[in-house]
């Protein structure tokens, strides 16, 4: 079952919808394209770089991974494949939909295994080019809302760890994020910093619903 999750339209709340992908989805990843004029700003546009490039390479190895009966698109499908071996590894991907009006169909995404071991590992998590460089709407929150989807995903199936690789400027987010004091090239979710993310998961949630019952 899908997610809402809140997010900041041009200022103001707003909600995306956080699912597993569709193969669809998936393949339009590998589309995803650099603007013909980049942002001056030179953070900005290394993380749109990346965001294609991740994009790419989330869309190809997925695809890898479906040709080997090993990728999964539901909670459903992943809970199954677990019960039936439990040490399979498994991929799959996480899209953010808007709930509203907008361009851009994919807001961000997250390319996701789970391990033999049965920890999740992190490989790429981006947002949509043109949410970095802001074009038409200036959308905030996206990655925290993916983030919390994927802790959501590890509390309902009890998987005790999610792992994964920090760049050198997404670095400092997931120090933010996981409110620990250093991240370097990589980052583990686990013990405290979990129960961390989690709250902060169910507080955003208490939020959103309570925003809803005052429209």
């Amino acid at each position: 079952m899908s997610l809402r999750f809140p997010v900041k339209v041009d200022g103001r709340h707003s909600e995306t919808e956080i699912d597993f992908a569709t193969e669809a989805e998936v393949l339009r990843l590998a589309r995803w394209r650099r603007p013909r004029v980049m942002p001056e700003d030179a953070v900005t546009a290394r993380k749109i770089s990346d965001a294609v490039d991740f994009a790419k390479l989330a869309s190809n190895r997925w695809r890898d991974y479906q040709r080997a009966g090993e990728a999964v698109s539901s909670m459903e499908e992943l809970v199954e494949a677990i019960q039936k071996a439990p040490a399979v590894e498994l991929a799959t991907v996480l899209i953010a939909r808007p709930t509203w009006r907008s361009a851009i169909p994919t807001l961000g995404f997250a390319y996701l295994r789970r391990t033999w071991c049965h920890h999740l590992f992190l490989e790429f998590l981006a947002t949509h080019p043109r949410v970095i460089g802001r074009k038409h709407e200036i959308i905030g929150w996206v990655g925290v809302s993916i983030l919390h989807k994927i802790v959501s995903i590890a509390k309902d199936l009890d998987i005790p760890c999610i792992w994964g690789e920090a760049t050198e400027i997404s670095a400092s987010w997931y120090q933010e994020q996981l409110n620990v004091v250093t991240v370097g090239d990589s980052f583990f979710i686990e013990g405290e910093v979990m129960q961390h993310c989690q709250k902060e998961m169910q507080r955003s949630q208490k939020e959103m619903l309570a925003r809803r019952d005052k429209m």
